[in-house]
């Protein structure tokens, strides 16, 4: 910016824009801070104006672990002037919203100070040593207290910075992923800043470009798609595809379009079979769910479908077997490291297939494989491969997700929840196009209670499928 030319500083906002994606680079609100005072010489209170209108927070999901908080020790230790620089951020924006709530109850008052506060547990040394003051002039009248108040006194919460909170008061704007996204972030996750700065907040919901995820990894449905539409625009202008419904009907183009689907499931059965060694048939429908492992993704759920479905076929006679379609189930994903359920999920799969891929009284009727190392560049094999998708997650957990915008693009069916970006892909293909699964966000605090409290009761499908498991 300074090499262009530029020297006014209050019309950096005019030209650059910081976007804080998630809470990682959460620390470019107070290096921009550090950058306009002590390297450019501005005033405190200019460096806040320019701030305020430079950088910007996406919210990419409301799961805990992603809503960073980091030990305000080890902030202070490796990055001093950035830490005074949020301990000053903080002072101000807390004597703000004392200012603006002065009428407001103090109870409520100090509950919304202690839910929007960018320093959890912590305590000035003004305060500090006002409470030891405090604490020796008090009356020493029981000697002899509680030893569980004593300890509980002695072991204090560490004090955290929450950086989901500095991006709340420092960003321009505040965006959630999806639509229902968006409306959870304002209701609940930060229901209290949304009161305070409603403006800030807005919905951009995630895209994926069909350069890369059609026209790229899928030539074989792109060349059927462009010959129908009449022109390639539709790469850059999706708008074109609307064209291919005036020949839905079509016999040519329906063949055309299951012979490219076919050559697609070619590939990828030549990979399956390189990487992993199983043959999977062809003619089979491939269901596919190829995302990070996570209990919320709900791997777990599918995979007790399935061992649902292969333990039903196992008890029917040959005749009844005739009449199944046959499937291949396709998993990939990555753990975290240290996220041991996860890793649990992925054995309970390699296991199951294990079992499954070699039953020859099942044979081709279904098949479970997990693709080792997946990554994008594997992503580009399996998704053109796709007949159904799963894209289940628990409803309000998921901020938007785009594989499932990935796999509807390359002609997939999805069977999905009412989360993230699947309300959207819903409404936009239309409820017939769309295989509706589990309950909605309004419909989970409540079955979470219920279960709490002992009352929920689990389906009898779910409480055998269980039992099977555990019978080896």
């Amino acid at each position: 910016w300074k090499e262009r030319g530029n020297s006014d500083w209050s019309k950096l906002h005019e030209k650059v824009a910081i976007q804080m994606n998630d809470t990682h680079p959460t620390l470019a609100a107070p290096e921009l801070m550090r950058i306009l005072m002590d390297d450019e010489g501005l005033s405190w209170d200019d460096a806040w104006a320019v701030t305020k209108k430079t950088v910007a927070y996406t919210n990419h999901t409301v799961m805990p672990e992603a809503l960073e908080k980091w030990p305000l020790d080890l902030v202070e230790e490796l990055l001093p002037r950035h830490m005074e620089i949020i301990k000053r951020i903080d002072e101000e924006f807390i004597a703000s919203v004392r200012a603006k709530y002065a009428d407001m109850p103090a109870a409520e008052l100090e509950r919304s100070i202690g839910v929007m506060s960018i320093l959890e547990n912590y305590v000035s040394p003004e305060e500090k040593a006002a409470k030891a003051k405090a604490a020796k002039a008090a009356k020493k009248d029981d000697k002899k207290k509680d030893d569980k108040k004593k300890k509980e006194s002695e072991e204090e919460k560490p004090a955290m910075v929450r950086m989901a909170n500095l991006c709340c008061i420092s960003g321009m704007a505040i965006n959630g992923v999806a639509a229902i996204h968006s409306e959870i972030v304002k209701d609940f996750t930060f229901n209290d800043f949304y009161k305070l700065f409603p403006e800030k907040f807005q919905n951009k919901t995630n895209g994926v470009t069909p350069r890369r995820w059609l026209a790229f990894c899928n030539p074989q449905l792109s060349a059927v798609i462009t010959k129908w539409v009449g022109n390639d625009k539709w790469v850059t202008d999706t708008d074109e595809l609307r064209k291919l419904a005036e020949h839905a009907t079509n016999p040519e183009l329906q063949a055309e379009w299951k012979a490219a689907k076919l050559a697609r499931k070619k590939i990828c059965k030549d990979y399956i079979k390189k990487v992993t060694d199983i043959d999977v048939p062809i003619d089979s429908m491939f269901d596919i769910q190829v995302k990070r492992i996570h209990e919320y993704k709900r791997q777990f759920l599918n995979i007790l479908g399935i061992i649902y479905r292969y333990k039903q076929m196992k008890a029917m006679t040959p005749e009844e077997r005739a009449k199944c379609v046959p499937r291949v189930c396709i998993f990939g994903g990555k753990a975290y490291a240290t996220y041991t359920q996860a890793k649990r999920i992925v054995r309970l799969i390699n296991n199951v297939g294990s079992v499954v891929n070699n039953d020859p009284e099942i044979g081709d009727l279904l098949k479970v494989v997990f693709v080792p190392d997946y990554n994008v560049s594997l992503a580009e094999t399996l998704i053109p491969a796709s007949e159904l998708s799963q894209h289940i997650s628990t409803a309000g957990t998921e901020a938007s997700g785009t594989s499932n915008m990935k796999f509807q693009m390359n002609g997939c069916l999805i069977i999905g929840t009412l989360d993230g970006a699947n309300v959207e892909i819903r409404e936009c293909v239309g409820d017939d196009n769309f295989f509706l699964f589990g309950i909605t966000d309004p419909e989970v605090e409540p079955a979470r209670a219920e279960r709490a409290a002992g009352k929920f009761v689990p389906d009898a499908r779910f409480t055998e499928t269980l039992e099977y498991v555990r019978s080896g």
